[in-house]
């Protein structure tokens, strides 16, 4: 069952709050990158359809905020 947009709002919150742990955690990009990738399809899995886009725009926002630059491959 998908969740509500203030449950994933809660996820993104809590994603975006373990950006900097994570990069300290994982400094080889490849490992931060696999790392990130887990975390944010947890996000998107327990989107409902209509709340797919939205979660895509809040992901990119939270990657911008920290200046991270996904890999060639996953742009």
């Amino acid at each position: 069952m998908a969740k509500s947009r203030a449950e994933l709002e809660q996820m993104l919150d809590a994603l975006d709050a373990f950006i900097p742990g994570l990069v300290r955690s994982k400094p080889d990009a490849g490992d931060f990158w696999d790392a990130f990738n887990r975390l944010a399809d947890a996000v998107q899995k327990n989107a409902a359809p209509g709340d797919s886009g939205w979660v895509c725009d809040r992901l990119d926002a939270i990657q911008v905020k920290h200046h991270l630059v996904p890999p060639a491959d996953q742009i």
